[in-house]
């Protein structure tokens, strides 16, 4: 089911369902949550896991996917897109989700998990920074002198890392990372650098899975077990491998262990 909701701003996000679930039951829902430049789509490989035994739920953040593009002058804040999720959740009328991010939508997810605990059930990030990357200014650069289809082939290695095929990093680039409206980028770029939410954590009560990799090129396992600790209730998943994309690059091994950790606390 692909589906719309109006916001107050007059923005339409969109969102897809994937529920295979028995027909009998009500099933719990799962919200994925993507990062820059991409979609719900970016959770394709996520949803044969998912859909048999929840109701999967694919958000496009505002600006991005197929939900309605912002202006280059759109001033991005965390509190409008929490909200988004806070209002898509209550229009799917479930008391709590099994919540899922990547990369900056990870960033989102332990958020919003802080923020607004009696909405989640349990919380899944996969590399989720805490703080701004860097390279920021060297991307923007990029956009603006060869566009976004550019900067996604020239990126989208280091996002999947070198064990892909050239037929992956090109689907990617095709068909997620370079539909993103250069307005939006101007305007997410603008906003991301100023990401920090290492105040927030302690505040977050879900059962928490961080995942990250060996030989990610922005952070490092060491970064990462410094300040996943101070999570209550949290455990770290080391993944093998150079991505810094892992949901991505490593669907299978993430899907599997993110549904490892539903079931053992639900």
């Amino acid at each position: 089911m692909e589906a719309t909701l109006a916001r107050p701003d007059g923005c339409q996000i969109f969102y897809r369902i994937d529920d295979y679930t028995d027909p009998w039951r009500e099933p719990e829902t799962a919200l994925f949550v993507h990062g820059l430049a991409e979609s719900g789509e970016a959770w394709r490989a996520w949803v044969p896991y998912f859909a048999g035994r929840f109701r999967t739920v694919r958000i496009d953040l505002r600006g991005f996917g197929r939900s309605t593009p912002m202006a280059a002058d759109y001033t991005f804040t965390m509190d409008a897109l929490l909200d988004d999720f806070v209002a898509l959740i209550r229009h799917l009328d479930c008391p709590r989700v099994h919540l899922i991010g990547a990369k900056s939508g990870g960033s989102m997810t332990l958020k919003f998990a802080a923020e607004h605990p009696e909405l989640v059930h349990t919380l899944t990030a996969v590399t989720p920074p805490l703080t701004s990357a860097t390279g920021v200014p060297e991307w923007v650069a990029h956009i603006e002198a060869h566009g976004v289809h550019d900067w996604a082939k020239h990126t989208m290695q280091g996002r999947l890392g070198s064990a892909v095929s050239q037929a992956e990093v090109d689907w990617w680039v095709e068909n997620i990372q370079s539909k993103t409206p250069l307005s939006t980028m101007r305007s997410y770029l603008r906003w991301v650098p100023g990401l920090d939410i290492r105040a927030d954590i302690e505040k977050i009560a879900a059962p928490t899975l961080i995942m990250t990799t060996t030989g990610s090129g922005l952070r490092t396992v060491d970064g990462v077990k410094a300040w996943q600790p101070r999570i209550r209730n949290s455990e770290l998943l080391v993944i093998e491998g150079d991505a810094w994309h892992a949901a991505g690059a490593y669907p299978d091994v993430c899907a599997k262990a993110a549904l490892a950790h539903i079931e053992k606390h639900r």
